[in-house]
């Protein structure tokens, strides 16, 4: 029915610096006591954690990256890396890298599905010079935003089924170390492209389609139109669980709904113009964080249920129903 490309990877979002690898391959990373490996660089603000800075390591030796060190970015390669030899620190406490990322495993934008197991995490938003003073307010309020950026950027819209888009997600991970809740900030980069495929499901009279090709709102909506559907709308609680369940075995990250305040702020209607009769939100949304938030989808906050509202012009899987 629709085209398949599979293109979709993920890349590093910042890049790395010389003065990052010395001696045992780490800069600007501390240690609490006997048997760390410890490396300080002044200035160093850009720290490589992978598979060789631990192989360096002599006997007994670990690496511990101190997050709370200023201006320190940890860039860690999942692929091959040791766990058990690698602390996360806070100041005086730490704890193996092992138990403390156990939530960003299990997180949708987990950089154990990164195409080159990458990502960048830190302490201190400020640290990640991309994101200005509108981001890191929309960060405090929101715990995830998704920018897109990169000269894979369309030129225009309707974007053709070959153009690329960069898409960073930024995202708040809870863990803890010493019995302590620490908030760490992660940067996941991916590449998403337009041309989708669809997976065709029936239920209660109506067929759906579950798009995995990432597509603005505006894009995914045209998209529904061509096969004679819309964005589809959720009228019930039963109808969501069955979506949402179906959605999620396709990917857990997130995916448009028709639920739109385009014409009119904070007044929504659903792209197949029915009645909005059921919501589910989640709480305290939709807040238009930034001003810019006017289309509503599933999965911001999986596993928990509940809606959200997003920039239009991000790049989401999505869901299109009959009418």
């Amino acid at each position: 029915m629709l085209e398949r490309l599979a293109r979709i990877s993920r890349l590093l979002a910042l890049p790395l610096t010389a003065a990052s690898l010395a001696a045992v391959g780490l800069a600007g990373c501390t240690a609490a006591g006997p048997g760390d490996a410890a490396i300080e660089e002044e200035g160093a603000s850009n720290v490589l954690v992978d598979a060789r800075s631990v192989a360096r390591l002599a006997p007994g030796e670990r690496l511990a990256v101190d997050l709370r060190a200023r201006d320190v970015v940890a860039h860690v390669a999942f692929d091959g890396l040791d766990f058990s030899r690698v602390d996360l620190a806070f100041g005086e406490g730490k704890a193996p890298l092992s138990e403390v990322m156990a939530p960003l495993f299990s997180h949708p934008y987990s950089p154990l599905e990164a195409h080159d197991g990458r990502f960048v995490i830190t302490a201190d938003p400020a640290n990640i010079p991309e994101l200005t003073a509108d981001d890191l307010a929309a960060l405090e309020a929101e715990r995830m935003i998704t920018r897109e950026h990169g000269s894979r950027a369309p030129a225009a819209q309707p974007q053709s089924i070959n153009d690329c888009v960069e898409q960073t997600i930024y995202f708040y991970v809870d863990i803890v170390i010493n019995d302590t809740v620490q908030s760490v900030l992660c940067a996941h980069t991916i590449v998403v492209c337009g041309s989708t495929t669809c997976d065709m499901q029936t239920h209660n009279g109506h067929d759906y389609l579950f798009c995995d090709g990432q597509e603005s709102w505006t894009d995914a909506r045209a998209t529904c139109a061509s096969q004679g559907m819309s964005l589809v709308t959720l009228d019930d609680a039963e109808e969501e669980a069955w979506v949402n369940r179906l959605a999620s075995a396709h990917s857990t990250q997130k995916w448009w709904i028709g639920l739109n305040d385009r014409a009119s702020e904070g007044t929504f209607v659903w792209d197949g113009g029915g009645a909005v009769s059921y919501t589910n939100w989640y709480a305290g949304e939709p807040n238009n964080a930034g001003g810019d938030e006017d289309c509503a989808q599933l999965n911001r906050f999986y596993p928990e249920p509940g809606w959200n509202d997003e920039p239009c012009s991000l790049h989401l899987r999505f869901i299109c129903e009959s009418d």
